[in-house]
């Protein structure tokens, strides 16, 4: 018994030392994916809900909610003034439960946020077919165009058909796309911020979390991937510049959120019943 008994506390203590370890881990990574910036409160409890609460009935406590965005070191107060902001824009809506508080999206952000959904978890880039080279008769604002994307002067690129019956509009297979295109199709800040997105997933994997941490990290990854490709065209790699890490991107965003979805899944599946 004198042997057994420093050989389990030792063990014990070995436990203890790789479970601390392993939150370490954890911490090390979420850390990394608020380093990267971009995190306004209102939008990233978009995300929870897009990527983690819509598929599971639709509606969450502002607890299941706190808890995550706390995590990210988010502060209370600005957990608060977020959800109050959603449901005043019509986003979210609040129900009441005893003393605790549920919130699900409105109709206006299902609408607003399931379109974009398919492109967040296309396992690849659209393709160039159904695209059309527009020449309007008149300069546009680009912002009264949506989702088409300007090359300068009177001349876009829009993702559908034009009804503007003065506008010249073509279709069918591009040739080679010049540099100067690729480098309107692929600003150099989007660019920048898929750079340094790639150099985070790269250096982190799911082993080692714990199921909170790893719900936070998918989270804190969608929403990261998901403000950087809805904010370009929805082209294959050849129209970007040659340095461009958006595919590259895809494919870790991929592996790091299938090595997560284990212990996210049961975190999630456990809050959000």
């Amino acid at each position: 018994m004198r042997h057994i008994f420093p050989v389990v506390i030792w063990r014990f203590l070995g436990i203890i030392t790789t479970m601390e370890q392993d939150s370490a881990q954890g911490k090390q990574a979420i850390d990394a994916l608020v380093g990267l910036g971009h995190m306004r409160v209102w939008s990233v409890i978009i995300t929870i809900f897009g990527d983690a609460v819509v598929g599971r009935g639709g509606k969450v406590a502002a607890t299941t909610l706190a808890a995550l965005t706390e995590q990210m070191g988010v502060k209370p107060e600005a957990f608060r003034v977020a959800l109050s902001r959603l449901a005043k824009d019509g986003w979210i809506e609040r129900s009441k439960s005893g003393r605790l508080s549920f919130y699900r999206l409105s109709a206006q952000g299902v609408a607003e946020f399931g379109p974009a959904t398919t492109r967040i978890y296309a396992p690849k880039a659209g393709t160039e077919a159904g695209w059309h080279l527009v020449v309007l008769p008149t300069a546009a604002g680009e912002s009264s165009w949506g989702d088409a994307v300007s090359l300068g002067g009177r001349c876009y690129l829009s993702p559908r058909p034009v009804t503007d019956t003065e506008a010249l509009s073509m279709t069918g297979p591009i040739g080679k796309v010049p540099d100067w295109v690729k480098d309107r199709l692929g600003a150099a800040d989007i660019a920048a911020d898929y750079a340094a997105l790639l150099q985070v997933l790269k250096q982190h994997s799911g082993a080692g979390v714990s199921d909170l941490q790893a719900a936070v990290m998918r989270v804190l990854l969608v929403h990261q991937w998901r403000r950087l490709v809805l904010r370009h065209a929805d082209l294959p790699p050849r129209f970007f510049p040659d340095d461009w890490q958006g595919e590259a991107c895809r494919t870790e965003v991929h592996r790091l959120r299938a090595e997560l979805a284990p212990a996210a899944d049961s975190w999630f599946n456990a809050q959000i019943i």
